[in-house]
């Protein structure tokens, strides 16, 4: 027995191509799935505009241009819908779960740091620094703010975009983060800068702190 359960008109209009022995018309498709014609013919092609069917031509019936017909292509919607925080949720109990975890955490955020883009950075090291740590941490909607005075600069992540996995595997989500952040400050400005990540000094935002460091005197 086969059971027909959908959760979107595209997935149906696939399901219907991909149980087809052959190409089908629009008319076939509509009759089934039990819905108008012109309606069934707008989401085919959508579904060709997405690469997921293509229009192939009918057999010639008498007359005139030989029907339309459609036919699934191979291959899985990338635009569907996607469950990446199940992912990090299940990966981050797998950290949490090892002894090293919060190492192999940090490490893996310095791993994802060396693989960006390295970014030409005007100004000295601790100026290069703030300038990264904003920069990368903005484009991932931590929504950081930066102040740079003298030798120390504060950076406040005012978002989360892992808040509510916080509460169960903190430990390792953040030391991911702090893995990102040295790993951006030693690309940016070597071993010139030191960074530090504090989770939640207060209750609405995480810092980061950037100090200089001074070369010491024989």
């Amino acid at each position: 027995m086969y059971i027909w359960f959908v959760t979107s008109r595209r997935t149906a209009l696939r399901q219907v191509l991909h149980r087809a022995a052959g190409a089908m018309t629009a008319q076939q498709v509509a009759d089934a799935v039990g819905w108008p014609v012109e309606t069934t013919r707008l989401h085919l092609e959508e579904l060709v505009g997405a690469q997921l069917a293509e229009r192939v031509p009918g057999a010639p019936r008498g007359r005139g241009r030989p029907p339309m017909t459609y036919r699934a292509t191979v291959g899985m919607d990338t635009a569907g819908p996607t469950q990446y925080r199940l992912l990090a949720g299940l990966l981050a109990r797998t950290l949490c779960e090892q002894p090293n975890g919060r190492a192999l955490a940090r490490a893996a955020g310095r791993a994802w740091a060396s693989e960006q883009p390295t970014e030409a950075i005007d100004g000295a090291p601790l100026t290069r620094a703030t300038t990264a740590l904003t920069s990368r941490f903005d484009a991932h909607e931590f929504a950081p703010t930066a102040a740079l005075t003298g030798n120390r600069a504060e950076i406040t992540l005012w978002h989360c975009p892992f808040l509510d996995l916080i509460p169960d595997y903190g430990d390792v989500i953040c030391s991911l983060h702090d893995g990102m952040v040295d790993g951006i400050t030693h690309a940016t400005a070597g071993t010139s800068v030191a960074a530090q990540l504090t989770p939640f000094p207060r209750p609405d935002s995480c810092q980061i702190t950037l100090t200089r460091r001074t070369r010491r005197k024989d």
